[in-house]
């Protein structure tokens, strides 16, 4: 009887141990590892322009301007006509545009500041000088024009693109004669000056006057290129 209750007794003891193990038994959590973490998309970021220094643009190319065969070699025709430029310094290169002659004063830098009052007709055998006119360039006419027979009224007359000076002439391009192209001072004393002779020729280059530039050919009196009216 007495190791009847003792069996019992020890039985007792361990289902309670074992009770009481269980009750205290923690599972630990076990991370999943096919379980996946939220997924989170980040918007690539545009990198700011940075704004580029400012640049000064090349002028657009200038018209480029054939080579002309009617050229005439401004030469002394008063006494003192030599003090405006050397002698055969300038050279008058012919050209058409709408049906009148243009001509280009080459060698005679435009940018120099220099007054002139610019000239030109055509001699028209049996009947004289034909389509005379003049135009100051710096000036006004009652200063170095003064006693030229006809003035210019625009669009002809003198003009400059940066060193270049040019005329658009009164002469129509069908004229037959021999062309004047002269530079001159005309004061109260009288007509101080340079010009040239060439013969007229209807199928010269054309030129158009007033554009933003011109790509110009080498010639006797300067090394050409690109001028620029707006320089």
């Amino acid at each position: 009887m007495k190791r009847t209750l003792t069996l019992a007794s020890v039985i007792a003891l361990i289902a309670v141990a074992c009770g009481s193990s269980e009750a205290t038994t923690t599972t630990a959590a076990i991370d999943d590892p096919t379980t996946s973490l939220p997924t989170t998309t980040v918007a690539p970021q545009t990198p700011t322009p940075t704004p580029d220094p400012t640049t000064t643009s090349p002028p657009p190319p200038g018209e480029a301007v054939a080579s002309t065969t009617a050229v005439g070699v401004l030469q002394p025709y008063s006494p003192d006509g030599g003090d405006l430029f050397a002698p055969g310094a300038v050279e008058a290169h012919w050209y058409q545009w709408d049906g009148s002659y243009v001509v280009l004063y080459r060698g005679f830098d435009a940018d120099f500041g220099t007054e002139i009052c610019a000239g030109n007709s055509i001699l028209i055998e049996g009947a004289g000088f034909s389509n005379v006119t003049n135009s100051p360039y710096l000036g006004e006419v009652d200063e170095i024009c003064v006693g030229a027979a006809s003035i210019a009224t625009p669009p002809r007359g003198v003009d400059a693109c940066g060193p270049l000076l040019y005329y658009l002439t009164a002469i129509p391009i069908d004229a037959e004669g021999t062309l004047y192209g002269t530079l001159e001072i005309g004061t109260a004393a009288g007509f101080e000056g340079q010009t040239s002779q060439t013969a007229s020729d209807a199928t010269v280059p054309t030129f158009e006057p007033g554009l933003e530039g011109y790509d110009l050919p080498i010639s006797n009196v300067d090394a050409g290129g690109e001028v620029s009216c707006h320089a």
